[in-house]
This record gives C-alpha cells, structure tokens and sequence, in this order.
C-alpha cells in the first residue's frame, strides 16, 4: 500500500514492517548515491553495471546528472530510504529524438541487505505512477538476464509483458545470458 506524502513523496510497508520512504533524488543526494552505487554491486550477479564501471564517477559527475535528470520532465530518479538511511534507486529517461520519444528504459539498485522486502516493488510502483501521470510517456522498457527469476517475476507482476530478446547480450565469465526486453504500456 502506497501514502502519498507530498507530490514526489512516498511512503510504503516493507515485507519486514518498516517504512520505505521514496522521494525525487535531489543534488544534494549524490555523495550517498556514490557511497552506495559500490555497495549495491555487491553479490549482484544480474546487474548490467560492474564495480570497475562506478570507479570512474565522483561526486560532481552524480551532482552533474541529477541535475540534468531535475530539468528535464521526462527524466526521474527516485531514492528509497528506509529510516533515512538510503537503500536503493531506480532512474528513468527517454527517447532523446521525436519518434521514440514516448517511451523510455530504467535500471534500478538495491542494496543487498535490503533486497526482498519490497523496495524493489515500492520504486517500481512510484515509477509507473510518475509515468501514468507524465503526458508524454507511454511505455517504459527495460531490459534483464534471463536467469534473474526474481526480477522478472515482480516485473510481470507490475504488468510488464515479454517483447524480444537479445541473444547472448551480456557476456560473463564462465558464459552469456540472454537479456529479455520488457515493456509495460501506461
């Protein structure tokens, strides 16, 4: 069950009882974002981004895009929190040219103390409703490895439906994963 706090603040139950509060990610929350982006690789196995790929970023790189991401109305970011310690994010942006822009893709981190209570499903849920109420949106689209079980069941869950695959799209060490692409319509 989701409470609205304010227009860009919501509350939600996680599975263990506490209060996950999501919000618009702010530039001043980019020193937790960075301190946590390593965190959140940690035992990811199905994440598309690596901890050598957040080595690069600092803290005004973070201020940089979040900044990018407040001025333009078809880009979001939200934080989750979990008694005001930051536990996770999903960011969204679309198409940059007309003809696609009604539709755009997500990722989303967990830390993995606080994956499987629900933060995942409350930051999905936040997100689909900023884009049921954005006017040019209409179809949010993501891309995951196949063996990642658990994902793919909360995104069906949310109404996402299976449209393609990319054969062999990421490569690992010990072999390749398809990546199924997603999509849901709002």
């Amino acid at each position: 069950m989701c409470i609205i706090l304010s227009t860009n603040v919501f509350t939600y139950k996680s599975k263990n009882g506490k209060t996950i509060t999501i919000s618009e990610a702010q530039e001043h929350d980019a020193k937790r974002m960075l301190d946590s982006a390593s965190k959140a690789l940690i035992n990811a196995p199905y994440m598309l981004t690596s901890v050598e790929d957040v080595k690069n970023l600092n803290v005004d790189v973070i201020q940089k895009t979040l900044k990018d991401y407040l001025e333009n109305p078809n880009y979001v970011q939200f934080i989750a929190e979990v008694e005001g310690k930051f536990v996770g994010k999903i960011d969204f942006k679309n198409g940059n040219n007309d003809k696609i822009s009604h539709q755009g893709a997500f990722a989303m981190i967990i830390l993995p103390e606080y994956r499987n209570y629900g933060i995942g499903s409350a930051l999905l849920e936040t997100l689909i409703t900023w884009a049921k109420n954005n006017s040019k949106i209409e179809k949010i689209c993501l891309e995951v490895m196949e063996d990642n079980i658990g994902a793919i069941q909360l995104y069906k869950k949310q109404g996402f439906f299976e449209e393609g695959r990319k054969a062999k799209g990421v490569k690992l060490e010990d072999g390749y994963q398809d990546l199924i692409l997603m999509a849901l319509f709002v």
